[in-house]
């Protein structure tokens, strides 16, 4: 694992977010960001950034510990939550009443590799990043939310640490 324009991963899953962003502005023509666990906000300073040098809008948003907070934050309308990442993506009301539908038509969500926590469920399983397990939660990964489609998904096991992409289908 390396340092590169999106934080903490490896140069393919960077690859992989800038082919992601082109295509969510070619079909959707603007990106909604929400990450779960921004710990210094290298990813969605990077997401920013690369939309910014294609000429697309972007919302972002985040969830994580105070300290965490982006300085400076990637945009004007950024939008923070300062909230235990682990106890978020566990509570499904937080998610649905602070973030809502992210006031865009499509969503990325990446699932990565374990990566032992020291807080809130530390030590109890799952005490690791669970990203997947939020998006089950919000009833995306089984199909059960018509108002979104699992269009794309790149599992864990092709040696990257897995992202999926959302679509959403309508307003409900």
């Amino acid at each position: 694992m390396s340092s590169s324009r999106y934080g903490f991963m490896r140069e393919e899953e960077a690859d992989l977010i800038d082919k992601l962003i082109s295509k969510l502005k070619d079909q959707f023509g603007s990106v909604s960001f929400l990450e779960i666990g921004v710990f210094g906000g290298g990813t969605v300073t990077g997401v920013v950034k690369r939309c910014q040098e294609i000429d697309c809008p972007v919302f972002a948003a985040g969830v994580d510990f105070e300290q965490w907070k982006p300085s400076p934050v990637p945009l004007d309308n950024y939008a923070f939550f300062p909230t235990d990442s682990m106890d978020a993506w566990r509570d499904i009301k937080f998610l649905i009443e602070k973030v809502g539908d992210m006031g865009g038509k499509s969503n990325l969500g990446e699932h990565q590799e374990a990566w032992p926590q020291d807080h809130s469920y530390a030590g109890k399983p799952p005490s690791v990043l669970g990203v997947r397990e939020g998006l089950a939660k919000l009833g995306l990964l089984q199909g059960y939310r018509a108002d979104w489609k699992l269009i794309e998904e790149i599992t864990s096991d092709t040696g990257l640490m897995g992202m999926c992409l959302f679509r959403k289908e309508f307003e409900l």
